[in-house]
Protein backbone atom coordinates (compact mmCIF):
# COMPACT_ATOMS: atom_id res chain seq x y z
CA UNK A 1 0.00 0.00 0.00
CA UNK A 2 1.48 3.67 -1.17
CA UNK A 3 1.61 6.38 1.17
CA UNK A 4 -0.77 9.39 -0.57
CA UNK A 5 1.64 12.78 -1.11
CA UNK A 6 -1.43 14.77 -1.92
CA UNK A 7 -0.61 18.08 -3.79
CA UNK A 8 -2.79 20.98 -5.17
CA UNK A 9 -1.63 22.65 -8.42
CA UNK A 10 -3.76 25.49 -10.25
CA UNK A 11 -5.04 24.42 -13.97
CA UNK A 12 -2.68 26.09 -15.89
CA UNK A 13 0.36 24.32 -13.90
CA UNK A 14 -0.73 20.88 -15.18
CA UNK A 15 1.67 19.05 -16.38
CA UNK A 16 4.04 22.44 -16.56
CA UNK A 17 8.16 21.88 -15.29
CA UNK A 18 6.44 22.69 -10.96
CA UNK A 19 4.21 19.42 -11.55
CA UNK A 20 6.79 17.17 -12.98
CA UNK A 21 9.08 18.10 -10.73
CA UNK A 22 6.81 17.00 -8.13
CA UNK A 23 6.15 13.86 -9.88
CA UNK A 24 9.55 13.03 -10.58
CA UNK A 25 10.60 13.64 -7.03
CA UNK A 26 8.19 10.53 -5.77
CA UNK A 27 8.93 8.49 -8.57
CA UNK A 28 13.31 9.08 -7.44
CA UNK A 29 12.55 9.05 -4.13
CA UNK A 30 10.98 5.13 -4.61
CA UNK A 31 13.41 4.03 -7.20
CA UNK A 32 16.51 5.17 -4.75
CA UNK A 33 15.05 3.50 -1.60
CA UNK A 34 17.99 5.59 0.75
CA UNK A 35 15.16 7.74 2.89
CA UNK A 36 12.00 5.81 2.76
CA UNK A 37 13.57 1.76 2.15
CA UNK A 38 10.21 0.45 3.08
CA UNK A 39 7.65 2.78 2.05
CA UNK A 40 6.38 3.83 -1.34
CA UNK A 41 5.00 7.16 -1.93
CA UNK A 42 1.83 7.46 -4.41
CA UNK A 43 1.07 11.28 -5.49
CA UNK A 44 -2.43 12.62 -5.68
CA UNK A 45 -2.78 15.97 -7.48
CA UNK A 46 -5.96 18.10 -7.76
CA UNK A 47 -6.51 21.00 -9.97
CA UNK A 48 -8.34 24.27 -9.19
CA UNK A 49 -8.84 27.65 -10.76
CA UNK A 50 -6.59 30.25 -10.07
CA UNK A 51 -9.03 32.51 -8.98
CA UNK A 52 -11.33 30.64 -6.94
CA UNK A 53 -10.41 30.24 -3.53
CA UNK A 54 -14.01 28.37 -2.41
CA UNK A 55 -13.01 25.50 -4.96
CA UNK A 56 -9.79 25.25 -3.75
CA UNK A 57 -10.59 24.33 -0.10
CA UNK A 58 -13.24 22.08 -1.48
CA UNK A 59 -11.18 20.28 -3.01
CA UNK A 60 -8.51 19.92 -0.06
CA UNK A 61 -11.37 18.57 2.12
CA UNK A 62 -12.04 15.98 -0.39
CA UNK A 63 -8.28 14.74 -0.21
CA UNK A 64 -8.44 15.52 3.66
CA UNK A 65 -11.69 12.69 3.90
CA UNK A 66 -8.96 10.02 2.28
CA UNK A 67 -6.44 10.24 4.47
CA UNK A 68 -3.61 12.72 4.49
CA UNK A 69 -0.04 13.24 5.71
CA UNK A 70 0.75 16.95 4.33
CA UNK A 71 -0.49 18.54 1.37
CA UNK A 72 1.54 19.92 -1.02
CA UNK A 73 0.89 23.43 -2.40
CA UNK A 74 -0.48 25.77 -4.29
CA UNK A 75 2.02 27.92 -5.17
CA UNK A 76 -0.08 30.55 -5.81
CA UNK A 77 0.26 33.15 -2.85
CA UNK A 78 -3.76 33.49 -2.12
CA UNK A 79 -5.03 30.06 -2.42
CA UNK A 80 -2.16 28.96 -0.76
CA UNK A 81 -2.91 30.90 2.41
CA UNK A 82 -6.97 29.19 2.61
CA UNK A 83 -5.25 25.80 2.29
CA UNK A 84 -2.64 27.15 5.10
CA UNK A 85 -5.46 27.57 7.16
CA UNK A 86 -7.42 24.69 6.92
CA UNK A 87 -3.95 22.54 7.64
CA UNK A 88 -3.61 24.83 10.85
CA UNK A 89 -6.93 23.54 11.63
CA UNK A 90 -6.95 19.60 11.37
CA UNK A 91 -3.21 19.82 12.48
CA UNK A 92 -2.08 18.48 9.00
CA UNK A 93 1.48 19.98 8.06
CA UNK A 94 1.63 22.14 4.86
CA UNK A 95 4.68 21.96 2.97
CA UNK A 96 4.61 25.15 0.88
CA UNK A 97 7.04 27.07 -2.22
CA UNK A 98 5.22 30.01 -2.34
CA UNK A 99 6.08 34.08 -1.39
CA UNK A 100 4.55 34.74 1.69
CA UNK A 101 3.98 38.15 2.74
CA UNK A 102 3.32 37.99 6.61
CA UNK A 103 6.62 37.91 8.83
CA UNK A 104 5.09 35.76 11.35
CA UNK A 105 5.69 31.86 11.55
CA UNK A 106 2.62 29.75 10.51
CA UNK A 107 1.63 26.41 12.27
CA UNK A 108 2.07 23.87 10.62
CA UNK A 109 3.70 25.43 7.28
CA UNK A 110 6.60 24.39 5.96
CA UNK A 111 7.74 26.82 3.47
CA UNK A 112 10.68 26.46 1.28
CA UNK A 113 10.46 29.69 -0.55
CA UNK A 114 12.81 32.20 1.30
CA UNK A 115 11.06 34.46 3.03
CA UNK A 116 10.07 38.00 1.95
CA UNK A 117 11.25 39.30 5.18
CA UNK A 118 14.85 37.51 4.48
CA UNK A 119 14.66 38.62 0.30
CA UNK A 120 13.91 42.41 1.30
CA UNK A 121 17.27 42.42 3.64
CA UNK A 122 18.92 41.29 0.93
CA UNK A 123 17.73 43.95 -1.93
CA UNK A 124 18.46 46.33 0.85
CA UNK A 125 22.09 45.36 1.35
CA UNK A 126 22.76 45.10 -2.11
CA UNK A 127 21.14 48.90 -3.06
CA UNK A 128 23.40 50.20 0.21
CA UNK A 129 27.04 48.53 -1.43
CA UNK A 130 25.87 50.26 -4.54
CA UNK A 131 24.68 53.80 -2.66
CA UNK A 132 21.58 53.98 -4.56
CA UNK A 133 20.05 57.39 -3.32
CA UNK A 134 16.75 57.78 -5.82
CA UNK A 135 15.24 54.04 -7.19
CA UNK A 136 12.45 53.54 -9.13
CA UNK A 137 9.83 50.61 -7.58
CA UNK A 138 7.76 49.12 -10.95
CA UNK A 139 5.10 46.34 -9.69
CA UNK A 140 3.05 43.96 -11.59
CA UNK A 141 0.37 42.00 -9.28
CA UNK A 142 -1.72 43.17 -6.91
CA UNK A 143 0.31 42.35 -3.93
CA UNK A 144 3.71 43.22 -5.08
CA UNK A 145 3.54 46.43 -2.76
CA UNK A 146 2.74 44.01 0.24
CA UNK A 147 5.83 41.86 -1.27
CA UNK A 148 8.17 45.01 -1.12
CA UNK A 149 6.42 47.20 1.20
CA UNK A 150 9.14 46.91 4.10
CA UNK A 151 11.36 47.59 1.42
CA UNK A 152 10.10 51.35 1.57
CA UNK A 153 9.52 51.62 5.04
CA UNK A 154 13.07 50.72 5.98
CA UNK A 155 15.26 52.36 8.04
CA UNK A 156 18.28 53.76 5.91
CA UNK A 157 16.20 54.23 3.02
CA UNK A 158 15.15 57.55 4.63
CA UNK A 159 17.96 59.32 2.73
CA UNK A 160 16.53 57.34 -0.06
CA UNK A 161 14.05 59.20 -3.06
CA UNK A 162 11.40 56.10 -3.88
CA UNK A 163 8.96 56.32 -6.72
CA UNK A 164 6.57 53.72 -6.57
CA UNK A 165 4.24 52.79 -9.56
CA UNK A 166 2.35 49.78 -10.58
CA UNK A 167 2.65 48.70 -14.16
CA UNK A 168 1.37 45.75 -16.41
CA UNK A 169 2.32 45.03 -20.11
CA UNK A 170 -0.34 47.87 -21.43
CA UNK A 171 1.24 50.42 -19.29
CA UNK A 172 5.20 49.68 -18.95
CA UNK A 173 5.86 52.37 -21.43
CA UNK A 174 4.11 54.73 -19.96
CA UNK A 175 5.59 53.89 -16.19
CA UNK A 176 9.40 53.73 -17.77
CA UNK A 177 8.44 57.13 -19.59
CA UNK A 178 7.62 58.30 -16.38
CA UNK A 179 11.00 57.41 -14.68
CA UNK A 180 13.29 58.39 -17.43
CA UNK A 181 11.55 61.94 -17.42
CA UNK A 182 12.12 61.90 -13.48
CA UNK A 183 16.25 61.09 -14.36
CA UNK A 184 15.40 58.00 -12.14
CA UNK A 185 18.35 55.73 -13.27
CA UNK A 186 18.06 52.85 -10.87
CA UNK A 187 14.60 50.20 -10.67
CA UNK A 188 13.47 47.36 -8.67
CA UNK A 189 11.42 45.46 -11.18
CA UNK A 190 8.61 42.79 -9.96
CA UNK A 191 7.08 41.77 -12.76
CA UNK A 192 4.89 38.36 -13.93
CA UNK A 193 8.05 36.44 -15.65
CA UNK A 194 5.30 35.42 -18.43
CA UNK A 195 5.46 39.54 -19.28
CA UNK A 196 9.06 39.70 -19.19
CA UNK A 197 9.64 39.91 -22.32
CA UNK A 198 7.61 43.34 -23.28
CA UNK A 199 9.08 44.76 -20.45
CA UNK A 200 12.27 44.09 -22.11
CA UNK A 201 10.52 45.58 -25.16
CA UNK A 202 9.51 48.70 -24.07
CA UNK A 203 12.76 49.03 -22.47
CA UNK A 204 14.31 48.78 -25.79
CA UNK A 205 11.43 51.25 -27.51
CA UNK A 206 12.70 54.00 -24.82
CA UNK A 207 16.11 53.31 -25.42
CA UNK A 208 16.64 53.32 -21.43
CA UNK A 209 19.15 50.28 -21.79
CA UNK A 210 22.45 52.39 -21.95
CA UNK A 211 25.49 52.28 -18.82
CA UNK A 212 23.76 54.96 -16.82
CA UNK A 213 20.41 52.32 -15.92
CA UNK A 214 20.35 50.10 -13.04
CA UNK A 215 17.85 46.85 -13.36
CA UNK A 216 17.10 44.78 -9.85
CA UNK A 217 15.01 41.90 -10.70
CA UNK A 218 13.07 40.37 -8.08
CA UNK A 219 12.55 37.10 -9.61
CA UNK A 220 14.85 34.33 -9.25
CA UNK A 221 15.06 32.64 -12.70
CA UNK A 222 16.96 35.54 -14.57
CA UNK A 223 18.99 33.19 -16.46
CA UNK A 224 15.92 31.71 -18.43
CA UNK A 225 14.56 34.66 -19.69
CA UNK A 226 16.74 35.90 -23.35
CA UNK A 227 18.65 39.22 -22.93
CA UNK A 228 20.15 38.89 -26.19
CA UNK A 229 19.33 42.43 -27.07
CA UNK A 230 21.08 43.76 -23.93
CA UNK A 231 24.46 41.80 -23.82
CA UNK A 232 26.46 44.51 -25.55
CA UNK A 233 24.88 47.76 -24.59
CA UNK A 234 26.34 48.01 -20.73
CA UNK A 235 23.24 48.08 -19.05
CA UNK A 236 22.88 46.68 -15.58
CA UNK A 237 21.14 43.92 -14.66
CA UNK A 238 21.20 41.96 -11.63
CA UNK A 239 19.15 39.62 -9.80
CA UNK A 240 19.46 37.06 -6.55
CA UNK A 241 19.06 33.42 -8.16
CA UNK A 242 18.28 30.19 -5.63
CA UNK A 243 19.69 27.50 -7.91
CA UNK A 244 23.85 27.46 -7.38
CA UNK A 245 24.15 25.33 -10.76
CA UNK A 246 27.78 24.75 -10.21
CA UNK A 247 27.59 23.46 -6.66
CA UNK A 248 28.83 19.31 -7.51
CA UNK A 249 25.02 18.05 -5.75
CA UNK A 250 22.86 20.43 -7.91
CA UNK A 251 24.72 19.53 -10.85
CA UNK A 252 24.68 15.68 -10.20
CA UNK A 253 21.16 16.16 -9.54
CA UNK A 254 20.27 18.02 -12.96
CA UNK A 255 22.33 16.17 -14.76
CA UNK A 256 20.15 12.71 -13.85
CA UNK A 257 16.95 14.82 -14.35
CA UNK A 258 18.02 15.38 -17.91
CA UNK A 259 18.37 11.69 -18.81
CA UNK A 260 15.10 10.94 -17.71
CA UNK A 261 13.04 11.74 -20.68
CA UNK A 262 10.77 12.64 -21.90
CA UNK A 263 9.76 14.10 -18.37
CA UNK A 264 13.57 15.90 -17.73
CA UNK A 265 13.44 18.42 -20.77
CA UNK A 266 10.26 19.21 -19.50
CA UNK A 267 11.43 20.29 -15.90
CA UNK A 268 14.59 21.82 -17.65
CA UNK A 269 13.54 24.66 -19.79
CA UNK A 270 15.30 25.12 -23.28
CA UNK A 271 18.91 26.53 -21.92
CA UNK A 272 19.29 23.60 -19.40
CA UNK A 273 18.51 25.64 -16.52
CA UNK A 274 15.64 24.76 -13.58
CA UNK A 275 13.35 27.32 -12.65
CA UNK A 276 12.97 28.02 -8.79
CA UNK A 277 9.14 26.82 -8.43
CA UNK A 278 9.79 23.80 -9.75
CA UNK A 279 13.48 23.10 -7.80
CA UNK A 280 11.67 24.13 -4.39
CA UNK A 281 8.53 21.78 -5.39
CA UNK A 282 11.43 19.12 -5.87
CA UNK A 283 13.14 19.72 -2.62
CA UNK A 284 9.74 19.81 -0.88
CA UNK A 285 9.23 16.22 -1.28
CA UNK A 286 12.60 15.27 -0.31
CA UNK A 287 12.04 17.25 2.75
CA UNK A 288 8.37 15.24 3.53
CA UNK A 289 10.66 12.22 3.03
CA UNK A 290 13.56 12.97 5.36
CA UNK A 291 10.94 13.84 7.95
CA UNK A 292 8.55 10.83 7.29
CA UNK A 293 11.62 8.63 7.88
CA UNK A 294 12.79 9.97 11.04
CA UNK A 295 9.72 10.06 12.10
CA UNK A 296 9.06 6.40 11.37
CA UNK A 297 12.09 5.13 13.10
CA UNK A 298 10.72 6.53 16.10
CA UNK A 299 7.04 4.96 16.02
CA UNK A 300 4.50 4.21 13.07
CA UNK A 301 2.06 6.85 11.40
CA UNK A 302 -1.54 6.65 11.61
CA UNK A 303 -3.32 8.23 8.49
CA UNK A 304 -6.19 9.43 9.27
CA UNK A 305 -9.21 10.58 7.12
CA UNK A 306 -10.18 13.60 8.56
CA UNK A 307 -13.35 15.86 8.12
CA UNK A 308 -13.06 19.74 7.59
CA UNK A 309 -16.60 19.92 9.25
CA UNK A 310 -16.04 18.51 12.34
CA UNK A 311 -12.36 20.03 12.55
CA UNK A 312 -11.43 17.22 14.78
CA UNK A 313 -7.51 16.94 14.56
CA UNK A 314 -5.00 14.92 12.71
CA UNK A 315 -3.15 12.99 16.17
CA UNK A 316 0.05 12.26 14.55
CA UNK A 317 0.21 15.84 12.48
CA UNK A 318 1.79 18.12 15.28
CA UNK A 319 4.54 15.08 16.01
CA UNK A 320 4.85 14.73 11.70
CA UNK A 321 5.70 18.72 11.57
CA UNK A 322 8.13 18.74 14.12
CA UNK A 323 10.22 16.28 12.18
CA UNK A 324 9.77 18.01 9.29
CA UNK A 325 10.58 21.38 10.93
CA UNK A 326 13.62 19.65 12.56
CA UNK A 327 15.05 18.04 8.92
CA UNK A 328 18.76 18.67 8.51
CA UNK A 329 21.69 17.46 6.82
CA UNK A 330 20.03 17.68 3.32
CA UNK A 331 21.15 19.34 0.25
CA UNK A 332 18.77 19.92 -2.73
CA UNK A 333 18.22 22.17 -5.78
CA UNK A 334 17.75 25.30 -3.62
CA UNK A 335 20.58 24.09 -1.38
CA UNK A 336 20.94 23.40 2.24
CA UNK A 337 17.53 22.65 3.22
CA UNK A 338 17.23 23.71 7.21
CA UNK A 339 14.10 25.43 8.72
CA UNK A 340 13.19 27.17 12.21
CA UNK A 341 9.11 27.54 12.92
CA UNK A 342 8.35 26.35 9.23
CA UNK A 343 10.71 29.12 7.76
CA UNK A 344 13.90 28.39 5.44
CA UNK A 345 17.07 29.50 7.61
CA UNK A 346 20.99 29.05 6.84
CA UNK A 347 20.19 29.48 3.02
CA UNK A 348 22.12 31.47 0.22
CA UNK A 349 21.01 32.92 -2.82
CA UNK A 350 23.82 33.80 -5.75
CA UNK A 351 23.80 37.39 -7.01
CA UNK A 352 23.86 37.33 -10.59
CA UNK A 353 25.00 39.95 -13.48
CA UNK A 354 24.72 40.47 -17.04
CA UNK A 355 28.43 41.17 -18.49
CA UNK A 356 28.42 42.05 -21.55
CA UNK A 357 27.87 38.60 -23.62
CA UNK A 358 26.71 36.66 -20.02
CA UNK A 359 24.95 36.34 -16.61
CA UNK A 360 27.85 35.82 -14.41
CA UNK A 361 27.51 35.20 -10.65
CA UNK A 362 29.39 38.17 -8.73
CA UNK A 363 28.30 37.70 -5.24
CA UNK A 364 26.06 35.80 -2.50
CA UNK A 365 23.43 36.84 0.47
CA UNK A 366 22.92 35.17 3.25
CA UNK A 367 20.59 35.87 6.37
CA UNK A 368 23.50 36.18 8.95
CA UNK A 369 26.60 37.49 6.95
CA UNK A 370 24.74 39.93 4.47
CA UNK A 371 25.83 40.58 1.12
CA UNK A 372 29.30 39.32 -0.18
CA UNK A 373 30.30 41.18 -3.47
CA UNK A 374 32.78 38.56 -5.10
CA UNK A 375 33.58 40.58 -8.26
CA UNK A 376 33.27 44.16 -7.05
CA UNK A 377 34.61 45.23 -10.68
CA UNK A 378 31.59 44.05 -12.18
CA UNK A 379 29.95 47.34 -10.77
CA UNK A 380 32.40 49.06 -11.70
CA UNK A 381 33.93 48.65 -15.14
CA UNK A 382 31.36 50.03 -16.97
CA UNK A 383 30.23 53.35 -15.77
CA UNK A 384 30.84 54.77 -19.40
CA UNK A 385 30.70 53.19 -22.27
CA UNK A 386 33.96 51.58 -24.11
CA UNK A 387 34.38 54.04 -26.96
CA UNK A 388 38.02 54.50 -28.28
CA UNK A 389 38.78 57.65 -29.94
CA UNK A 390 41.27 58.23 -32.36
CA UNK A 391 42.47 61.65 -33.13
CA UNK A 392 43.19 61.97 -37.09
CA UNK A 393 45.42 64.75 -38.24
CA UNK A 394 45.65 65.63 -41.34
CA UNK A 395 48.78 68.00 -43.39
CA UNK A 396 47.43 70.37 -45.69
CA UNK A 397 50.00 72.01 -48.10
CA UNK A 398 49.12 74.72 -49.91
CA UNK A 399 50.43 74.84 -53.77
CA UNK A 400 50.89 78.54 -53.31
CA UNK A 401 53.49 77.74 -50.63
CA UNK A 402 55.90 76.46 -53.09
CA UNK A 403 55.78 79.47 -55.37
CA UNK A 404 57.54 81.48 -52.13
Amino acid sequence: MGLPCRAIFTEDQKNSSSELAFKYAVYKINKEREILPNTTLVYDIQYVPRDDSFRTSKKACRQMEFGVQAIFGPSDPILGAHIQSICEALDVPHLEARIDFEPASKQLSINLHPSQDNMNRAFKDLMAFLNWTKVAIIYEEDYGLFKLQELVKAPGTAKMEMYIRQAGPSTYRQVLREVRQKDIFKLIIDTNPRNIQQFFRAVLQLQMNDYRYHYMFTTFDLETFDLEDFKYNSVNITAFRLVDVDHPKVKDILSTMEKFQPIGHAILNRSGIIQAEPALMYDSVYVFAKGLAAMDSGHSIKPTNLSCDTEKPWDDGLSLYNYLDSVSNLHGLTGNLEFQEGKRTNFKVDLLKLKKEEIRKVGTWTPDDGINITDPNAFYDQHAPNITLVVMTREVRSRLNSNF
